[in-house]
């Protein structure tokens, strides 16, 4: 009988003890290395960065050059991620997702840059914990539709606890 409770409750109470772990004392939700939600193992502090900074607010568009549709968009907008150190050294950009939308309302695909390709772009993504750190990035656009919308840049910055923080931003493409 003893074993047959013990198989009942230890279910239970694993799922208790484990739910426990769902969020920071703020509320928050964090990323576990297992693709989870819960606490760092790491680091019981809450994620503290100032974000990024997406400049300039609008853009001028570029055209590219020899464009041919759709292998190569005819323009490009160009912009940067800044970040400024805030006294943490664990922090570096996790990854930057962007997408256009021209003024008619028609939206070109998302385009999402992940820890790997900005490694071989950057060589590396850590941010100084003091200074300034650029990223400049391109974003080609403009096979269906019009040079003028928005593109909005959604950034995501992750400390080596696991936790990440996420900037949006939309800039104004003329």
């Amino acid at each position: 009988m003893r074993t047959l409770h013990a198989r009942l409750v230890a279910p239970v109470l694993i799922f208790g003890v484990l739910s426990s772990f769902g969020c920071d004392d703020n509320g928050s939700a964090t990323r576990l290395f297992n693709g989870g939600s819960g606490p760092s193992p790491l680091s019981s502090a809450p994620f503290v960065s100032r974000g990024a900074m997406v400049e300039p607010a609008t853009i001028q568009a570029q055209r590219a050059r020899d464009a041919i549709c759709p292998t190569q968009p005819p323009f490009f907008a160009p912009f940067n991620v800044v970040f400024h150190g805030d006294g943490r050294s664990n922090l570096f950009l996790s990854s930057v997702q962007m997408q256009f939308v021209d003024l008619a309302e028609i939206r070109s695909g998302v385009r999402t840059l992940g820890r790997p390709e900005l490694d071989a772009r950057f060589g590396s993504t850590t941010i100084p914990a003091f200074g300034t750190r650029v990223f400049p990035f391109s974003f080609p656009f403009g096979c269906v539709g019009g040079p003028g919308g928005t593109l909005t840049v959604i950034v995501l910055a992750g400390d080596s606890g696991g936790r990440e923080n996420r900037t949006v931003t939309r800039l104004a493409i003329r």
